[in-house]
């Protein structure tokens, strides 16, 4: 999903949320942050896939290859490695579930996960990609082996 989706999904989300509930404007805030902020996976692996820490550079990528990644069908894409995004997985979701547990910080935080996962989820439901591919990033990692690097996009 592009970006400026999930900062929209977010903000009109952790806004309802906060009329709805009466929840504080910092919880709210959380809520939206965390709605977004935890697509920066994305620009790590971009970093470590392409060996290359510039963050316009990693902007200008996405841009010019996530075009060309969903013109390829299944399975062409099948051929290469696939995003290793470690906020988007399982672990990192019962890691934040945890520490909601003792603190209020990471509920929010956790809600706003949430909110991106279900609209990741709505995205690739519709361009009928699975949903392990961004949830188990070490099942990702073992498939990954001997694939070709999507700096060949």
């Amino acid at each position: 999903m592009k970006f400026k989706y999930h900062l929209l999904i977010g903000l009109v989300t952790s806004l309802a949320l906060v009329q709805l509930f009466n929840l504080s404007f910092s919880a709210g805030l959380i809520i939206f942050l965390a709605s977004w902020i935890i697509d920066f996976d994305h620009y790590l692996w971009y970093g470590f896939e392409m060996k290359n820490w510039n963050p316009i550079r990693a902007i200008k990528w996405y841009i010019k290859s996530i075009p060309k990644w969903h013109s390829l069908s299944l399975q062409e894409r099948e051929k290469f490695k696939q995003g290793v995004f470690i906020f988007h997985g399982i672990l990192f979701w019962a890691i934040i579930a945890s520490l909601s547990l003792v603190y209020n910080l990471f509920f929010w935080i956790l809600i706003g996960v949430a909110i991106h996962m279900v609209a990741d989820w709505i995205d690739l439901t519709m361009r009928g990609e699975p949903l392990y591919n961004k949830i188990f990033p070490l099942y990702i990692m073992g498939r990954n082996e001997g694939k070709r690097s999507l700096k060949d996009l």
